[in-house]
């Protein structure tokens, strides 16, 4: 009888790793997990949007100026006590956002995410004219608050038609205003149209503006002025 020839068996796969396996697995884990977590960092960081600058139309500043005018020509406080309503500037709605638009050439404009006002355009603009008139005519500003029967107020109103900011060259403001007192009638209502040079940078794009509502609010300034000292105002640019 012959013998069955010998077949050449194949090397079994090893299904289970052996003791140095087992203890080299929790190493290659956390190497694996380092590993991942580092790409996701690197990821994350180049996904991240840079930090927001914030600016303001209301300058520690501001008013300095009028003041200063004031003492020299005596055209400050009144005779009689008054108070001021500086109502909400009405604003265009390309500018009313939390971003800062500057006008590029050919009609292009920029909202620039990087450069925002510290506050709503319309509430720093409020606030601006509001601090000016304030420091210039020595009167509370008692909008929205209740007040003494009998106590004269001048109320203020403002819309801008134009807020216009181009580095590099200017910035402009163009603005409807009138001075109410109540009791009593229209006091006068003025366009203001003005524009400053300004440099390249945003900053200075905001200083021109900020020399902008200064004068706007000089005007302002001087029509409550006159009128409480019985005379009547007439519209300055």
């Amino acid at each position: 009888m012959t013998r069955p020839t010998d077949m050449t068996r194949s090397p079994r796969l090893r299904a289970t790793p052996v003791d140095g396996d087992i203890a080299a697995l929790p190493a290659i884990a956390r190497k694996a997990g380092l590993a991942t977590a580092a790409t996701l960092v690197l990821a994350l960081a180049g996904c991240a949007s840079p930090s927001s600058t914030f600016y303001t139309l209301t300058d520690a500043g501001a008013g300095a100026g009028s003041a200063a005018a004031n003492a020299t020509t005596g055209a400050a406080a009144p005779a009689t006590p008054y108070a001021l309503e500086v109502s909400p500037v009405a604003v265009p709605e390309q500018v009313d956002r939390p971003q800062i638009v500057v006008t590029r050439g050919g009609g292009r404009v920029d909202i620039l995410e990087e450069s925002r006002w510290a506050a709503p355009l319309k509430t720093e603009l409020t606030s601006t004219i509001s601090r000016d008139l304030t420091q210039r005519l020595g009167a509370m500003d008692v909008y929205g608050l209740p007040r003494a029967d009998g106590l004269a107020v001048y109320r203020v109103s403002t819309s801008v038609q134009r807020f216009e900011s181009t580095p590099g060259e200017h910035a402009a403001l163009t603005a409807v205003w009138s001075v109410r007192k109540v009791p009593g009638d229209i006091v006068l209502t003025c366009r203001f149209s003005g524009t400053e040079p300004a440099a390249s940078g945003i900053a200075d794009v905001v200083a021109a503006q900020r020399k902008l509502v200064d004068r706007l609010a000089d005007g302002i300034g001087n029509a409550i002025a006159t009128s409480a000292q019985g005379a009547t105002p007439r519209c300055q640019n």
